[in-house]
């Protein structure tokens, strides 16, 4: 099947101007080594190399454009990235920032943590083809640890039921002119999400679950980063 027939035009945006404080160390995660390659760098292989996508936006701090540009989109041969823009002080602004680069022809926007390196181009096609049909689509898993609701004492007040709760990845995928509306609708509320799924749920438009993978991990932590080298080590 020819994806871009099936979908119309598609860009992703990939946010990965984030500080990484929880990682420590002076290099931010996106760009840090991972079997022999930036993090930032496998995960945009990923969308140049899946047939649905047209083009791609990369959002990173200001002061770190020119070299991604150089040393992760050039040095990697990445012809679908049409650009890479400076980000915000926070996710939503930059996810806006980037969106604000995406033609009005596009019909479909995904949105992808640029720190998800272990994304497939599987999972990235399932996400596209729910929001084609329902609008808005992401990838989450069901969560499988027990919630413990505690005081700030430390201790257990109670037990939450974890039936039909998932945690929230990305990809994530909307119709374009849906996603431009409720990136609007948030800037005149004064509403601040951490993922876009959030936006969309504010205007009260369902948002299709589509199973996604325990190991397609946020890198966030030096422990992540060992568990996505040991994956690599194994499962490529």
């Amino acid at each position: 099947m020819d994806t871009r027939s099936a979908y119309g035009r598609v860009a992703a945006l990939i946010p990965a101007a984030g500080e990484g404080r929880r990682m420590g160390g002076a290099t931010p995660k996106q760009f840090l080594q991972l079997g022999g390659r930036a993090v930032l760098a496998r995960t945009l292989e990923v969308f140049e190399a899946c047939r649905a996508i047209d083009e791609i936006w990369v959002v990173v701090a200001a002061e770190h454009c020119t070299w991604c540009q150089e040393t992760i989109v050039e040095r990697a041969g990445l012809r679908k990235v049409r650009g890479v823009v400076a980000g915000g002080a926070t996710r939503q602004e930059s996810v806006w920032r980037g969106l604000q680069h995406v033609a009005e022809a596009v019909e479909l926007v995904v949105v992808h943590d640029g720190v998800r390196p272990l994304v497939t181009e599987l999972l990235v096609q399932r996400t596209l083809a729910s929001a084609s049909q329902h609008g808005a689509a992401i990838a989450a898993v069901p969560l499988q640890d027990t919630l413990k609701r505690v005081s700030e004492a430390h201790e257990v007040e109670g037990t939450v039921p974890r039936e039909r709760l998932w945690r929230s990845q990305t990809p994530q995928a909307f119709h374009h002119a849906l996603l431009r509306t409720a990136f609007q609708h948030a800037w005149q509320q004064g509403l601040q999400a951490t993922d876009e799924a959030e936006l969309i749920e504010a205007l009260g438009h369902p948002v299709k679950i589509v199973p996604g993978y325990e190991h397609n991990v946020k890198i966030t932590t030096p422990d992540d980063v060992v568990f996505c080298e040991t994956f690599l080590r194994y499962h490529v």
